[in-house]
């Protein structure tokens, strides 16, 4: 059964992969959207992303055979170079004067930032789209490379995912560590939020009292956590005049039940080279979590219960359902969107 198409968002960026599952001369087929991908790297390293299927008799393309920066497909070895552009029909006698490079496949556009690949997900599949928003801002340089990343596959749609991941109430309870913060030490918190080109952040501040894992740090660290759809967490760090981290925990839908989350973490710190792998094995930990409960949430959503968002601790979840709900608007009127949030302060105790 097709997913509703109001699920996901169109005429956006979304996180393919690490650059580091792009081989040259290897094809990869992925997911996004209810969408079959295949993707790959030309002769000259740059990646390309056309749509899974041959134009002819719709066999996947990924199934069939890429050298020498042309694909062939496997049923009837229809060939196409990496633009989508068919360059040949093998079955076609001599004399045929049709022109096979009227025959294209959809060509998403795709953009390789800081060692992890983009694609432009349009809400119409028509030749030459120009996107109508720039590729995300991962905070870096373009000569940094992030340090690690993490992707584990959630058994739940979008929507759930990123109120999974924007919500402030449930890292007491879901996340009690010891060099995190447990139950027994809540606090008020007050967070001033601004509206962002397609989200919200929190303005930067002092780092929670009650987290160990910021208690760490020392020189004046000060943290931002901006969210933008379609789903793209950011957290900035600095630690004194000169240190950073960026920690980006970002989701692609995959289909109407999956969602894959993907963090990605930078820091220019000197010490985390030396505690690289106790940082990694609780990274893993810290998402293994959020994994754990969201296994639970599947099986609660099964009986199709009647759910609820309630007060200032749930309003970032329904600020996020009025902007994809304008953000859908908008494009279909071909409008430009207009962020609903409001400068604010947030209270909630965790």
């Amino acid at each position: 059964m097709a997913a509703d198409a109001s699920l996901y968002l169109k005429n956006l960026w979304y996180l393919a992969f690490h650059s580091s599952f792009l081989k040259k001369g290897k094809l990869v087929v992925k997911e996004m959207l209810g969408e079959k991908i295949v993707f790959g790297r030309d002769a000259t390293g740059k990646p390309f992303a056309l749509r899974d299927n041959c134009p002819h008799r719709g066999v996947p393309l990924s199934n069939g055979w890429f050298k020498d920066d042309t694909i062939q497909c496997c049923y009837h070895g229809w060939m196409f170079n990496t633009s989508g552009v068919c360059t040949s029909i093998p079955a076609m006698p001599p004399d045929a004067t049709f022109d096979p490079s009227k025959i294209k496949v959809f060509q998403y556009l795709i953009a390789e930032i800081n060692d992890t690949v983009w694609v432009y997900i349009p809400e119409k599949k028509l030749p030459n789209t120009i996107p109508n928003e720039p590729p995300p801002n991962l905070v870096l340089t373009v000569d940094q490379k992030f340090k690690h990343v993490e992707t584990v596959i959630m058994p739940a749609d979008i929507d759930h995912s990123v109120i999974g991941l924007i919500d402030p109430a449930h890292v007491t309870f879901v996340h009690q560590s010891w060099y995190w913060r447990s139950a027994s030490k809540l606090k008020l918190k007050e967070k001033k939020f601004e509206p962002t080109a397609r989200g919200f952040k929190m303005v930067r501040h002092k780092p929670s009292g009650n987290s160990k894992g910021y208690g760490i740090l020392k020189g004046g660290t000060s943290t931002e956590i901006t969210f933008e759809i379609p789903g793209i967490r950011t957290e900035h760090i600095q630690v004194g005049e000169k240190n950073q981290i960026v920690s980006i925990t970002i989701l692609t839908p995959l289909n109407e039940n999956q969602t894959e989350l993907t963090h990605i973490f930078y820091t220019d710190i000197a010490i985390a080279n030396f505690l690289w792998l106790p940082l990694k094995r609780l990274g893993k930990q810290f998402i293994g979590q959020d994994l754990g409960v969201f296994n639970k949430l599947n099986e609660g959503l099964k009986s199709k219960p009647t759910l609820s968002l309630i007060g200032e601790p749930d309003l970032q979840a329904r600020w996020y359902y009025e902007i994809k709900r304008l953000w859908a608007i908008s494009q279909q009127n071909n409008e430009q969107f207009v962020n609903p949030v409001q400068p604010q302060t947030l209270h909630w105790v965790t």
